[in-house]
């Protein structure tokens, strides 16, 4: 075999080492300021990646914001938001839009958007079964080898097997599986007419298309026993970052909030935007504070109740959602508790880092960044013994545990319960806790998968 130049062998090292494979993160669409949308920015600033989703909403996270190349499949209008509309164009935007996927070798997929599976593997490798489907070849950060782009001129479809496909599952659909019957149940009869067959048919097309995935990444032991359950698949848990709250506008050189801290004493938590200082001036006491988006599986409304039962206690809720006009109209005439709506990461860290202490009580949540993020700050958390928080909450150590079958009585007591001192002696446990789960063991977690070796 003749011997390469020396020039040509130093070149060809340097390109084996340097070379990374070139990841596409698709995520369904960026409505609001959650932690799932935390998740995609820091995966794709730690890898590199790029990301595609149906549409960025006005006042959700923006990964442009961040320098991340960002491909926006459609803009979203007022009749997009109409029950059952947005389902289907954001579906039917990436089975008919994500024709570029191709031109990766690594797709990562979150959220609802899994049918660009097809647009991945072409309908060749579509119809491959995973017995006699060829495996992907290992992909390297900094020394191993990644399959080459395919020839000019030849068919994407018949390399489309090197593509490797993962999904970063946060759960199976709850509406299709663990909260089907909760969800029937509250629908009149002629929704109940529309669901059933809507539910039956997603339940095939999400098994048919997570059996053509190479890996499911999931968040939680109790998330992997769902798939598990219901999918009847493995997967491997990486828990997501919950250290990555700061996001000051994707600028780098962006002067930092104040830091987070214990509240000592009376303290003025900064106003909502649009909203006069003035009106926010007075002091208020120790309060006890929930971020949790406003839906029904969260549980707020609960939370609320049992304020109002405490008029000495107060209590501030900084979020939106469905249950928003709801959990105002209770609130209203309760001088102890505030409904805010949705507040920047600024005003979340002010008055994250004022409270006693949080309350997060979802019904079997799959994970529960929100409560390592509490802890982050050195904040007990009042939750219930269930889903992922059972892996993040001890009871009398970082927080305190309501029974799954807890009542708004129940509630009052934790909070009762929960004096400045106490809250106090836990901080040093909370912030241990948080560590556990670090964007830089998470970024770890991800590499490893996709290098194949877990």
């Amino acid at each position: 075999m003749p011997r390469l130049p020396a020039g040509r062998q130093v070149a060809t090292l340097l390109a084996m080492t340097l070379v990374q494979p070139k990841i596409l993160i698709l995520h369904d669409y960026f409505l609001y300021k959650g932690g799932g949308e935390r998740l995609v920015i820091s995966l794709a600033k730690n890898l590199g990646a790029d990301v595609a989703t149906a549409f960025i909403a006005k006042d959700a996270f923006d990964p442009r914001e961040h320098g991340i190349k960002t491909i926006e499949l459609y803009k979203e209008k007022p009749w997009s938001r109409v029950p059952g509309f947005r389902y289907l164009q954001v579906q039917l935007s990436f089975l008919f839009k994500t024709k570029f996927v191709r031109n990766y070798d690594v797709v990562i997929y979150s959220g609802d958007c899994l049918v660009a599976v097809i647009r991945a593997l072409g309908w060749r490798g579509l119809w491959r079964t995973s017995e006699t489907s060829p495996q992907p070849s290992p992909l390297r950060w900094g020394g191993g080898p990644i399959t080459p782009p395919p020839p000019q001129g030849r068919r994407q479809e018949e390399d489309s097997h090197h593509l490797r496909n993962i999904a970063y599952m946060h759960s199976p659909p709850r509406h299709l599986y663990d909260l089907y019957k909760e969800r029937l149940a509250a629908y009149p009869w002629w929704k109940k007419i529309i669901f059933v067959p809507f539910v039956w048919f997603n339940r095939w097309r999400f098994e048919w298309l997570c059996r053509k995935l190479d890996t499911i990444v999931t968040n939680s032991e109790n998330t992997r026993k769902r798939i598990q359950q219901y999918l009847g698949l493995d997967s491997v848990v990486v828990y997501p970052p919950c250290d990555t709250l700061v996001l000051k506008n994707g600028s780098e050189t962006s002067p930092q909030p104040s830091p987070l801290r214990w509240g000592g004493g009376p303290i003025t938590p900064p106003p909502p935007q649009g909203r006069r200082q003035e009106e926010d001036s007075s002091p208020v006491h120790p309060y006890f504070f929930s971020w949790a988006r406003l839906y029904d599986v969260k549980r707020v409304p609960m939370i609320v109740e049992a304020f109002i039962k405490m008029p000495d206690k107060q209590l501030i809720v900084a979020s939106g959602g469905p249950d928003l006009e709801k959990i105002q109209k209770m609130a209203a005439g309760h001088s102890n508790i505030k409904i805010l709506g949705w507040i920047n990461d600024e005003q979340l860290i002010e008055y994250l880092g004022k409270c006693l202490a949080t309350i997060y009580i979802p019904m079997q949540e799959d994970f529960g960044m929100t409560a390592v993020e509490s802890m982050q700050a050195g904040k007990p958390v009042i939750g219930v013994a269930e889903g992922g928080l059972l892996e993040i909450i001890e009871d009398n150590k970082n927080g305190l545990m309501l029974e799954s079958n807890f009542t708004v009585d129940d509630l009052c007591a934790a909070v009762q319960s929960l004096t400045p001192d106490r809250a106090s002696v836990m901080e040093s446990v909370c912030e241990e806790t948080a560590k556990k789960f670090s964007e830089k063991s998470f970024i770890e977690g991800m590499k490893k998968v996709i290098e194949g070796v877990c």
